[in-house]
């Protein structure tokens, strides 16, 4: 396949008394200690949330504005389910532009369906087109995965990875990348900015409207339909913030549990990544719907 990116007193000679210098010295205030950054994925509110929940979270957080990286259980390994559509679509327009053979306006159907509305045929089509685990597993190298184990056997959803991997996924499209073009990091970030309705949760949870939200989400159960991972990564950039995050959840009783275990989780997230002083979110999602919250 090919993708068409439309894309002193001293200087009067006066010396101060030893008395009246003691005094000064006295009452000089001291540098003020810059507070060490709050960690936003292990304040109280998000332990206690993560603690309160059935199965297990990792996450991985960017502060694009300070450079500064969080990670909560960085051992773990998940399998990635659809959030590996992202990075079958980086592939691909990496690909693309190697080949020098972009693709064509007709052929953005497929990404598009891959992305928006999460499309499993259209994901294994590029995965096909891209070479599957060779082709993926060459990019990734180049991105600077070490975590990442793509699936050999063509079931691209089991690929296994972890919560900081994602954020280098994340990474190429949300910074100057040397694998991505401009053209092609606006192509994408502009399908994950407009993911269908039932898919806009996780990674925006919490976030009000007007703060752009580039999210991939996935969700798959796995040893029966009580047994679920559940995952969302994405840039959120707007009202004084500017950051990527990955949460990947396991062993979740049910799909909804596991998007209302990274709906909260992620409100908390952006509260705390806010400028000083700003009064945290008080959120419950404990019946939460597939929808943005306001």
């Amino acid at each position: 396949m090919i993708v068409a990116l439309v894309v002193t007193d001293g200087a009067h000679g006066h010396s101060k008394s030893a008395t009246t210098a003691g005094k000064a010295s006295a009452h000089r205030k001291h540098p003020a200690v810059a507070k060490a950054p709050v960690d936003p994925l292990t304040t109280t509110d998000a332990k206690n949330w993560v603690a309160s929940r059935s199965g297990q979270v990792s996450a991985a957080v960017e502060n694009l504005k300070t450079g500064q990286e969080w990670l909560l259980d960085p051992n773990a390994r998940d399998q990635t389910a659809s959030i590996i559509k992202a990075d079958i679509l980086e592939t691909l327009l990496y690909q693309a532009e190697q080949s020098g053979q972009p693709i064509t306006s007709v052929e953005t159907s497929v990404p598009q369906g891959m992305i928006e509305a999460s499309d499993n045929d259209d994901a294994t089509s590029l995965w096909d087109t891209i070479n599957g685990a060779s082709g993926i597993s060459q990019y990734n190298t180049l991105a600077g995965l070490t975590q990442t184990t793509p699936n050999t056997q063509g079931f691209w959803g089991e690929t296994l990875t972890s919560a900081a991997d994602q954020i280098k996924i994340l990474r190429q499209l949300a910074q100057p990348s040397k694998l991505l073009t401009p053209a092609a990091q606006a192509y994408q970030l502009g399908l994950m900015e407009n993911v269908d309705l039932d898919e806009n949760w996780g990674v925006s949870g919490g976030v009000p409207q007007g703060v752009t939200v580039a999210l991939k989400n996935g969700w798959v159960p796995l040893t029966s339909n009580t047994d679920w991972e559940v995952n969302s990564i994405g840039w959120i950039k707007g009202d004084s913030r500017d950051y990527l995050l990955a949460v990947l959840t396991d062993n979740d009783p049910s799909e909804q549990y596991g998007i209302n275990t990274i709906n909260k989780f992620a409100a908390d997230v952006y509260a705390n990544l806010g400028p000083a002083g700003t009064k945290p979110l008080s959120i419950t999602y404990g019946s939460a719907t597939n929808t943005r919250q306001p």
